[in-house]
């Protein structure tokens, strides 16, 4: 029993010794790059979705492989960016990327970010770990530190460097130093996320950050990286003229049919002879000074796509857009969801020419809105021309401590009517200024809620059991509530009718404050148009509820001017309804009328033509200090013919 219990000491102390040289041999080699060890692993039997590893039939993807640093000097402070189309395999190239870096650079802690929490479990179980458990050496490191399992979905230690799966949305971009990020399906994440939370590397020795998404809108998420970067794109070289070309560029005239060969394939656009390796060629940067290094991969460049199935999703294609991110990789904005361009916003300022609309300063019975941030407010001020169109006359960006101040200022100076603004963000400061005595329940507050039968819903129309039991001093009546997506587009509506009228483009010059650097710019052509022309209407299909979920979406920036727009249309429904009606003035001769308006019924254009003796004015509920009927609660002119509601005055 001895001579056994000994003889199994020794080989127990022999193994221990054996592994513990083993651990300290680094797994990598110092001098080994990140395509090397990836090659290795290949030889080595690692699979991905269950099948073997394998680049040497993607030459394209490969040097990108070859772009990851390999010491922790080349790391420090550069960018990744890759704008590319679905299933090029991205997050393989991640997984490695981080695994590399992680056990190279160690100790290191590595954050792989996704938008949701849903998504960074599904990463860590579904992607990362099935990959893991095909490199027998990773493996036993993770298996070694964590002690006991896998350890856990969301925090999984590899050796002495530890992986975090995150998500962007909501509080979590600060709590953890990190020394490697990644950000994957950036196209569901939003810059000042991302730039917060790379501010968990600050105090990091290598502050490396990769990031990859198919595109969505122009100038957003993945797009709006790609564009800081050296926009790297791949030129495919032509076997029969020697020219080269980039693919996408030239869709879909760069695939063919070739009825020789029953197929389809791509097409030189010098030459028109057939290119049968679209990954025969140079990948060459745009803006090769660029701080960014970042490439541009459509599904072209993938040997496991083909031309037909390229270009039959593109003939059977439903959504554009849909195609044009997840095929070409390539930001889409569809014209019929960006309502408003800059021809018609030209028109409104011609046609407010015309009707001689002119910046102001002052004035009454105006209309106001407010989009508000913190210190930072945008105003859009209006009035109604006699002719029945809205004007704008004046708009402005406020930046302050308290812009509320200002804002209160514009309220006396153009003695407006109605303003309407959003409770959020900075609530408090909101209600402090639609209770202030001045403003006398001419200011209301927005909430949004999806109203399937409506768009607007005044909170002082009805008020509940819980108002009537709340102070004065505590309850708010003057709200109203909103369809966010139904009241944009009616507000959108009145700049393609030329409802809405501008005065000069150019004539209203303001100091803005572009991230920090102040200049002077003309605000109606470069802030309240650029953000017209940046906001979308959505109607997507939700395969899911099999519905159309509707909403508004910020195209590339916050278009605070197209939010302030919109409830400046609020404002006006207010005094004068959701429609309108123009109709010239009662005083137009009946030869004009018929000119101007040819087609109307003659009981009409008598009615029209007929002096008036029951007038707004003349009525008991007109309120000339406000300029209201008091009974319906409208704006009113006294010329305007009565209602149904009139009562002389005795």
């Amino acid at each position: 029993m001895s001579h056994d219990l000994n003889t199994w000491i020794d080989i127990e102390l022999r193994t221990r010794r054996e592994n513990s040289v083993e651990d300290d041999k680094p797994l990598i080699a110092p001098e080994t790059t990140f395509l090397q060890w990836c090659e290795q692993l290949a030889a080595g039997g690692m699979l991905v979705d269950g099948h073997p590893f394998r680049l040497d039939n993607r030459p394209a993807l490969r040097w990108i492989y070859e772009q990851i640093p390999s010491t922790s000097e080349e790391a420090h402070k550069k960018t990744l960016i890759l704008q590319k189309s679905a299933q090029v395999g991205f997050t393989v190239l991640e997984i490695l990327a981080t695994l590399y870096m992680g056990i190279k650079f160690a100790p290191s802690q590595i954050g792989m970010y996704l938008p949701d929490r849903t998504l960074a479990g599904v990463k860590s179980s579904e992607r990362f770990m099935p990959v893991i458990r095909t490199i027998p050496q990773v493996y036993k490191m993770l298996m070694n530190s964590a002690g006991h399992g896998e350890g856990n979905i969301l925090i999984r230690n590899v050796g002495k460097s530890r992986f975090y799966f995150l998500w962007t949305s909501g509080a979590m971009t600060e709590s953890v130093p990190l020394d490697i990020v990644s950000f994957d399906e950036v196209q569901e994440m939003t810059i000042g996320d991302m730039e917060k939370t790379k501010e968990r590397m600050s105090a990091s020795r290598i502050r490396y950050t990769m990031m990859g998404s198919t595109a969505n809108y122009e100038d957003m998420d993945i797009h709006y990286w790609y564009k800081r970067g050296t926009q790297h794109q791949f030129h495919t070289l032509c076997p029969h003229c020697n020219e080269s070309m980039i693919l996408d560029e030239h869709f879909p005239d760069c695939i063919r049919y070739d009825e020789k060969e029953y197929q389809y394939r791509y097409a030189c656009a010098n030459c028109d002879g057939w290119i049968d390796d679209p990954q025969r060629g140079e990948w060459i940067a745009k803006e090769p000074e660029a701080i960014f290094k970042s490439i541009h991969f459509p599904q072209m460049l993938s040997p496991t796509i083909s031309p037909r199935e390229i270009i039959e999703s593109y003939f059977n294609a439903t959504d554009l857009k849909n195609f044009y991110n997840r095929k070409l990789g390539k930001p889409y904005t569809d014209p019929s969801q960006v309502p408003i361009n800059m021809a018609m916003l030209n028109a409104c300022v011609e046609e407010g020419r015309k009707f001689g609309v002119e910046w102001k300063n002052r004035g009454s019975g105006m209309f106001m809105a407010i989009d508000q941030m913190g210190c930072f407010n945008v105003v859009l001020i209006a009035e109604r021309l006699p002719s029945g169109h809205m004007a704008i006359v004046h708009a402005e960006e406020i930046y302050h401590a308290d812009p509320f101040a200002r804002c209160t200022e514009l309220m006396a100076n153009f003695g407006v009517a109605v303003c309407v603004l959003e409770q959020l963000p900075n609530f408090n400061d909101a209600h402090r200024f639609a209770k202030l005595p001045a403003h006398d329940g001419r200011v209301f507050l927005v909430n949004y809620s999806d109203m399937p039968d409506d768009w607007i819903r005044w909170g002082d129309a009805v008020v509940s059991k819980a108002d009537r039991k709340t102070s004065d001093e505590d309850r708010i009546r003057y709200t109203v509530t909103i369809d966010q997506y139904r009241a944009m587009q009616m507000a959108f509506a009145k700049i393609q009718q030329k409802i809405c009228l501008f005065p000069d483009a150019d004539g209203l010059i303001q100091e803005i404050q572009d991230k920090g650097v102040k200049k002077l710019v003309s605000v109606l052509r470069e802030r309240v148009f650029f953000h017209f022309t940046r906001t979308a209407l959505i109607a997507a299909k939700d395969d899911e509820q099999h519905k159309y979920r509707r909403k508004v979406v910020k195209v590339g920036v916050d278009p605070h001017f197209a939010y302030c727009f919109m409830m400046l249309n609020v404002a006006w429904a207010r005094a004068h309804g959701t429609s309108s009606f123009i109709l010239p003035e009662p005083k137009t001769k009946m030869s004009n009328i018929e000119i101007t308006m040819p087609g109307l019924p003659k009981n009409l254009v008598e009615i029209i033509n007929a002096p008036l003796t029951e007038t707004c004015g003349s009525c008991s509920a007109y309120n000339k200090v406000r300029g209201k009927c008091d009974h319906r609660n409208l704006l009113v002119r006294p010329k305007d013919p009565a209602c149904l509601y009139y009562v002389g005055v005795s």
